[in-house]
């Protein structure tokens, strides 16, 4: 029996096989510099306190800079797509609710630690990791579904996770303190600023001088590259402990169940485009980032499995990127 044979003379599962290498060495790159933070930081070669700097400049000036540009341009009829948002979300959603569940039941973890598993199971690294994977594997209509989830993501995601500490201890008598300071975080999220900033430009029409837009766009270039050396150094400050079994049920959490979630309820359950469910899904496959270990460390919950989690969960995720990548097409 003869092996049908691609146009390129090779047969259908070699052809599967070099794609995933394609993609594969398609986002290395972006892993690459996440390894050269890491190595700086372990081995000296950043001095002290340099980690810390690069993520102050990457969080507070140049990835604001990088959304804003991005929310000035962008075609809002096709990035706030309500069953792109409910796809995404609800998967994020069900994830918390496993966590928690999963923390609860099968660990016998406390109702407050729970909710920091749960969170931990939700807060994907979409900015940070998803938008410069989803800009080099796929490209600009794509991007944009990403920007659209990623606009709303820590507003989203923050409530769900604050709301549900309170009604873990209700009783707690500092809790007015907590809310005030989860909302001030979220305020003044320097992201978020830039997100809302760019939106309001755009509504408005505002005409920016092009002195100002070329600044700006100086800075967006330097984001991902300074953002992704800077998770390589907090990386290299976080451990793993030794509660390995519920970390990596969380990482199955936010690797395999929310993408595989997003790309169900887009393909049958919301009828979305081909980009949408490529987009949807992409971003949903992401490592946890690092505000799950900040949300931990806030209410002094789950701290160690959360920054266990964002350390496995990156280091896994090169892998699991790449075969959701293969599998979107």
């Amino acid at each position: 029996m003869s092996v049908r044979l691609s146009k390129a003379g090779t047969t259908p599962w070699s052809a599967h096989r070099i794609a995933v290498f394609e993609t594969f060495f398609a986002i290395l790159p972006v892993f690459l510099l996440v390894l050269v933070g890491f190595a700086s930081a372990k081995t000296g070669w950043l001095p002290d306190g340099a980690g810390h700097v690069l993520n102050q400049y990457a969080v507070r000036i140049a990835v604001p800079a990088l959304l804003f540009a991005a929310m000035v341009r962008l075609d809002f009829s096709q990035a706030f797509a309500p069953p792109v948002l409910l796809a995404f979300y609800a998967g994020a959603l069900a994830c918390f609710v496993l966590g928690f569940a999963i923390s609860r039941l099968v660990f016998s973890g406390s109702p407050e630690r729970a909710v920091a598993v749960g969170f931990a199971a939700t807060f994907s690294n979409t900015v940070l990791l998803g938008l410069p994977i989803t800009d080099r594997v796929y490209g600009d209509a794509e991007l944009t579904v990403a920007y659209g989830i990623v606009s709303i993501h820590a507003l989203t995601v923050y409530t769900v996770g604050m709301t549900a500490m309170e009604f873990a201890h209700p009783d707690n008598g500092d809790k007015r303190h907590r809310i005030a300071a989860g909302l001030r975080r979220i305020v003044g999220n320097p992201l978020l600023a830039g997100v809302a900033a760019g939106i309001v430009a755009n509504l408005a029409g505002l005409p920016l001088p092009q002195p100002i837009m070329m600044a700006i766009d100086m800075l967006a270039a330097s984001a991902i590259p300074a953002a992704l050396i800077g998770i390589g150094v907090s990386l290299s400050t976080l451990r793993i402990r030794s509660e390995l079994s519920e970390t990596l049920i969380v990482c199955g959490l936010l690797l395999i169940v929310h993408p595989a979630l997003a790309w169900t309820m887009g393909r049958f359950g919301l009828g979305l485009g081909e980009t949408q469910i490529r987009g949807a899904t992409l971003l949903a496959a992401m490592p946890a980032g690092v505000n799950a270990y900040l949300f931990a460390l806030l209410y002094d919950r789950g701290v160690r499995l959360s920054a266990s989690v964002v350390m496995v969960s990156t280091m896994l995720s090169i892998f699991t990127i790449t075969g959701w990548i293969a599998f979107l097409g």
